[in-house]
């Protein structure tokens, strides 16, 4: 069944966009249908230059959400694109808040609510005083039990990014294997014959990479999530070291880099499970990505990402791993990666989906 753009049923460029990528790696997008290659007019988006949403095929969707937009096909008798929806799974495409209230969601492995902060005026107490340049609050519920080795989070793509040069992918390679140990990265090269959705991802256990933890036994013992809160590093639940380290580390931040170093052990990550009884609150925040221009600051520079990003975006995402179960999967998109419609493109455009189960190469067990 169709479902219209807008009164005459058509894609237009007024409420439609590409895509800017490499040619090279334009035709992947409909391999598996992963990666967008259209997306709403930046006009429609509420956080303009920002496009902040759910990604497609991993979210039941409540809430009041921008209109869902799934794959346009060419439809040869009337002469324009008509938007279709493919399924139940293809939608939550519409653009989430940033710097306001907690925004619903829900996935095969989850369900909860979160918050995207960048430096602003409502966000400022939180930021006052830090280095920080961003913060993604999560809450909610496991819906099953999965051990803490399996729930990983990072960035996939599902083509190769553009290479910034071999010194700056070693130096960076270098401050993320600093920050994570146990990260597991796959780097596939521009030119293979091949190219594999996610085959290029660089991965960690969410329990050796999230900024905080806080583990609650209900909601009303939960942290209050909002534009100005600061979460409180809290996994005394969890029982044994985990306890003991709330005693013996009573300053928040030396507690929070003993539980990292703890959790680069597989043999720590295997004693512990995320339990479907209790509430989990995560801040990731990271004084390297300015994510409301989407550039990267490091070796005193900054590097704008959507020129490496080659058509992707940048994901806030956590996963099971070796599978395509996501608990969250965020993408952020910028206007600077958009180009104005061409109807004469012939190329089915594909602006959600993913991966089939086959198609999956995230690291495993």
């Amino acid at each position: 069944m169709s479902q219209k753009c807008n009164m005459r049923g058509e894609v237009t460029k007024e409420n439609t966009v590409h895509v800017k990528t490499d040619p090279k790696f334009e035709k992947y997008a409909t391999v598996g249908g992963f990666c967008p290659n259209a997306l709403p007019h930046p006009s429609t988006w509420k956080t303009r230059p920002l496009l902040f949403r759910l990604s497609g095929s991993c979210h039941n969707v409540t809430g009041n959400l921008q209109p869902a937009w799934g794959r346009f096909e060419e439809n040869v008798e009337s002469k324009y694109l008509a938007l279709k929806r493919t399924g139940e799974k293809e939608v939550a495409q519409g653009g989430l808040p940033v710097n306001t209230e907690a925004f619903t969601f829900e996935t095969s492995t989850f369900s909860g609510k979160g918050i995207l902060r960048i430096p602003s005026e409502e966000t400022k107490e939180y930021f006052k005083g830090k280095r920080r340049l961003s913060s993604v609050l999560v809450q909610g519920k496991f819906k099953k039990k999965i051990s803490f080795r399996d729930v990983l989070t990072g960035q996939e793509f599902c083509h190769p990014v553009k290479s910034p040069g071999y010194f700056i992918t070693k130096a960076a390679f270098a401050l993320f294997k600093t920050l994570s140990p146990s990260m597991e990265a796959n780097i596939v090269a521009e030119n293979e014959k091949e190219m594999i959705p996610n085959a290029t991802h660089f991965m960690s256990p969410m329990a050796a990479t999230a900024s905080i933890i806080n583990i609650s036994k209900d909601e009303k013992s939960a942290p209050t999530l909002s534009t100005t809160a600061r979460i409180q590093e809290d996994m005394r639940a969890l029982g044994g070291e985990l306890a003991d380290s709330f005693t013996k580390y009573p300053d928040m931040e030396r507690r929070i880099i003993w539980r990292k170093k703890y959790f680069n052990k597989i043999t720590n990550l295997e004693k512990f499970s995320f339990d479907t009884d209790v509430i989990y609150t995560f801040d990731f925040y990271n004084d390297k990505l300015i994510l409301e221009d989407l550039r990267l600051a490091i070796l005193g520079k900054r590097f704008d990402l959507t020129s490496y990003l080659a058509g992707q975006p940048l994901r806030i995402m956590a996963k099971v791993r070796g599978s395509t179960q996501y608990l969250w999967n965020f993408e952020l998109w910028h206007e600077r990666q958009t180009e104005s419609w061409d109807r004469t493109k012939s190329d089915k455009v594909v602006t959600g989906g993913t991966p089939s189960p086959s198609q999956v190469t995230s690291p495993k067990s």
